[in-house]
């Protein structure tokens, strides 16, 4: 039974623990037992949740009062590390605070809490969620359940391959530069970035989020599950004064909802050569948006101009790391990671008026993508050029076999959008000839997440063969190597879970 349940999307199991086909402590055991036997290869979870069965009888001591179900009653979920944990040690994968342990539940935790889900507990990260593998120095590196020797991604790469691996049915992740959709395309998933403010965040040091936002967002397996998790996640917070109003939507809904009479798709490529991009890769993007030609929408090659976007990312997102991190760095840039280090010292060299030119690029940007927009419903794209690329070797220097200066602008396809606010589903569109998952983004106009939802199901229904996860058996995966052997999970007395590090 324990294989079935594992297998089940999040609706399924709420539906279960709803009509009593299924216990919510049945559930979380078989997810835990799941996480026991992989993530020793995998170093998906980083902490588990200590009360985890515990929450799970609270659920069915609710349901056997009679007590009506909830949203996501009795669905085992997982949190970014970045994302607090009431109780819980939350590190976001920094030395800086290996041992903090919140004293409040971020607000998409509490919500999915809210709505019956139980945590059962957190995914590793790079540190303060900025790189594009997940690497650490507490916890090591994540590796990819479709080939253990990719990366899994970044920077919720913790939660997509614990998805992927089938150790919960969803995971919260963020996303500021692609770290919900890159992994999603790295491990086959579904998952969202929502529109800024759908999902409101707190706490943080920035209410507002000056700039280009950090969103918060879920990874599942199916369009669905991520339609699923929406409805409890979004809505109003006066926690954070740059949420969006209640407007009726139905995320859940959202997945029945039909594509626009004569929908027009562009499919956009390499964004006019933005990002060096695989052969291999494009064929299969090309090939997801011509399967919406089976719809009747009219699919069309077209893009925008891009060339100032390299500009407009340097200056928004240097402005970030200044906020954030120049304190720490000042008083304990000795203790962060290589990466991290980089770019809070390649934020340093820019001057406000950097800032403010590339912000004003940034709404010339805006203007060009919306007036691109009024001639399509959709935008299609690679969520990055190339597939995951290898844990024990440098960063590539070639794509589709051609020689690259940066192979990390592979991943800027995923910024293109991020720097517009406009709502991003990633979706699988098949595996390389070597099996690497490779995955595209559909792209909807402003505030329209629903209508990205939408074009996400129908996609699902048209190829359903593309949404599935890895054939996995411990018994077969080779032992972490060396160079990504983490500390894993360990049980406390009587088998309880507990993290790597009491929490």
């Amino acid at each position: 039974m324990h294989r079935d349940i594992i297998s089940m999307t999040a609706a399924r199991i709420a539906s279960g623990v709803a009509d009593g086909s299924l216990g919510a402590v049945e559930v979380a055991r078989a997810f835990i037992g799941r996480i026991d036997a992989l993530n020793p290869v995998i170093n998906a979870v980083c902490t588990l949740n200590p009360r985890a069965l515990e929450e799970a009888e609270a659920v069915d001591r609710r349901r056997a009062r009679g007590e009506p179900p909830r949203l996501l009653e009795g669905v085992p979920f997982l949190a970014k590390d970045i994302l607090q944990t009431r109780g819980l040690r939350t590190t976001f994968g920094s030395l800086l605070l290996e041992d903090d342990v919140p004293g409040m539940d971020a607000v998409p935790v509490e919500r999915l809490r809210a709505a019956g889900a139980i945590l059962l507990g957190k995914t590793n990260t790079p540190e303060f969620a900025h790189d594009v593998n997940t690497t650490n120095p507490i916890f090591g590196t994540t590796r990819n359940p479709w080939d253990v020797n990719v990366t899994a991604g970044g920077s919720s790469g913790g939660s997509g391959a614990a998805v992927a691996a089938a150790m919960a049915p969803i995971a919260l992740g963020t996303d500021l530069g692609g770290s919900i959709r890159i992994p999603c395309s790295f491990n086959n998933l579904a998952g969202l970035r929502p529109s800024p403010g759908r999902v409101p965040t707190w706490p943080t040091d920035f209410a507002w989020d000056t700039l280009v936002q950090h969103v918060q967002g879920p990874m599942t397996a199916t369009v669905g599950d991520t339609a699923l998790a929406m409805a409890a996640l979004a809505g109003p917070d006066d926690r954070d004064p740059a949420s969006l109003p209640y407007d009726g939507t139905d995320f859940a809904g959202a997945t029945g909802l039909p594509l626009p009479g004569g929908c027009r798709i562009a499919l956009v490529g390499d964004l006019g050569r933005l990002i060096p991009l695989d052969p291999e890769v494009a064929s299969l993007v090309a090939a997801g948006a011509r399967r919406f030609e089976d719809l009747g929408c009219v699919v069309e090659e077209a893009s925008f101009d891009t060339s100032e976007l390299r500009e407009i990312i340097s200056g928004t997102r240097g402005f970030g790391m200044i906020a954030r991190y120049a304190d720490r760095f000042a008083a304990h840039g000795d203790r962060m990671t290589r990466p991290l280090i980089n770019q809070i010292t390649a934020a340093q060299e820019l001057s406000v008026g950097d800032v403010t030119r590339a912000e004003r690029l940034r709404t010339v940007y805006w203007h060009r993508v919306r007036q691109f927009m009024e001639r399509f419903d959709y935008i299609v794209a690679p969520v990055a050029g190339a597939p995951p690329f290898r844990l024990d070797e440098p960063f590539p220097t070639t794509v589709g076999g051609r020689p690259v200066d940066r192979f990390q602008d592979v991943f800027l396809s995923a910024y293109a959008f991020s720097v517009t606010g406009l709502p991003v589903m990633s979706v699988p569109c098949g595996l390389t000839a070597d099996g690497r998952p490779v995955g595209m983004q559909v792209v909807a106009r402003r505030l329209a997440d629903t209508a990205a939802l939408a074009a996400g199901a129908a996609y699902e229904r048209l190829c359903p063969g593309l949404f599935r996860r890895p054939e996995l058996d411990p018994a077969t995966l080779d032992p972490a190597p060396a160079v990504v052997t983490t500390p894993g999970v360990v049980h406390g007395p009587g088998g309880s879970p507990t993290g790597s590090r009491d929490g």
